[in-house]
């Protein structure tokens, strides 16, 4: 009968779908671990000691007079300090990435960035990497501010959850150090393995990276890069 037509249609799709053989099981990728690219020498801890130094200094030494007079007692306006803090953390975290791929403390200590690539990171990666202490010292205020207010309170919880956020990064990139096998923090495995490595001089430098040069230079002489121990410590990159 015509009527019967569509129901033989639908068994004999059911049948070839029964016919159809099993799929074979995905193969797992085998993660590769991440290691130093060939031709490379990672930095000592005398270099990363300088690079931190330096860096400090030009980001967030701008904060040291502040603590030092809000810890008197003085009363003065932060503003223009601000201002200043703003504009030299911009230019060390932001401008010196973007234009020569090294922050100022990167050019003291003759090191920079490589990546699994044998090519530079992003410069958002030391951008986030040098937000760590401002990261710390407000989520610390966050948290404390928090506890005066109390935990039951609408505002306390919500300062709660603001200093967890701005404390949850710098504890996770310090785990990733201390536990994790490749010695990698947590933004350097966000960016697919990323080392701090010794540089040579450039000889293209001019102007005032000529004199970053020198400082570089200066510190060489010193025998302060004499510290050939390059294996890496919590936070050290």
């Amino acid at each position: 009968a015509p009527g019967k037509a569509p129901a033989k249609e639908k068994k004999s799709r059911r049948s070839a779908r029964k016919k159809r053989e099993p799929r074979a099981p995905r193969e797992k990728k085998v993660r590769v671990p991440k290691v130093l690219p060939e031709g490379f020498e990672q930095s000592s801890k005398s270099q990363r000691a300088i690079r931190r130094i330096s860096d400090f200094i030009v980001s967030y030494g701008w904060s040291v007079p502040i603590v030092v007079l809000s810890a008197y007692g003085t009363y003065f306006d932060p503003t223009y300090f601000f201002l200043i803090g703003i504009l030299l953390m911009g230019f060390n975290l932001g401008f010196m990435p973007y234009s020569t791929g090294r922050t100022v403390g990167n050019w003291v200590s003759r090191t920079t960035y490589v990546n699994s690539s044998s090519g530079k990171p992003h410069q958002s990666y030391v951008f986030l990497k040098g937000l760590t202490m401002p990261m710390v010292l407000l989520g610390l205020i966050l948290f404390l501010t928090s506890t005066s207010e109390g935990f039951g309170s609408r505002s306390g919880q919500i300062t709660l959850v603001t200093a967890v956020v701005f404390l949850l990064p710098p504890l996770l990139d310090y785990l990733f150090y201390r536990f994790k096998r490749d010695d990698l923090g947590l933004w350097d495995t966000l960016y697919g393995g990323v080392w701090m490595v010794k540089t040579t001089k450039s000889t293209e430098s001019k102007g005032w990276l000529k004199k970053l040069e020198q400082l570089g230079d200066y510190s060489e002489a010193q025998g302060w890069w004499a510290d050939d121990d390059s294996k890496e410590e919590p936070g050290d990159q």
